[in-house]
């Protein structure tokens, strides 16, 4: 059984890190095993969920936001093994339950048509800045 916790001090940092690398998620600061760095991000997040399976995370997102107009869903990952059983919808619905905020995100390549069945739309003038390369700016 899948469950969901809500927030930064329900973060197992081992699993979540471990997530995150097999995914290459946090724009690959897991990889580059920035640990300190992607705490920083999550401590100054507005809503963290994660979902369980026994004592390990198997999915995670954040959303940032000013909790009034606009809120930015990151970092949306579901271990590979546990994909396809709405962990990533669920995810989704924790992280937006209650909002009435423009939500906007980027999306992976794969990803696309999960967010599109969500109820998101491509946006025809978001722009965005990369601090590096990206396959995703034109």
């Amino acid at each position: 059984m899948i469950t969901y916790k809500i927030g930064f001090d329900q973060i197992d940092w081992d699993s979540l890190l471990k997530l995150y690398t097999l995914t290459d998620g946090v724009i690959g600061l897991a990889r580059k095993k920035e640990h300190e760095r992607i705490q920083r991000a999550f401590a100054n997040s507005y809503k963290i969920v994660t979902a369980w399976k026994g004592q390990d995370i198997v999915g995670a997102g954040r959303m940032i936001s000013d909790g009034e107009c606009y809120g930015w869903v990151h970092d949306v990952a579901v271990h590979p093994d546990y994909r396809r059983q709405n962990i990533g919808r669920s995810i989704m619905e924790h992280l937006l339950h209650d909002e009435k905020l423009l939500t906007g995100l980027t999306s992976s390549f794969e990803a696309v048509e999960f967010y599109d069945a969500l109820g998101f739309k491509k946006h025809k003038t978001a722009m965005a800045k990369y601090p590096g390369a990206s396959p995703y700016l034109e």
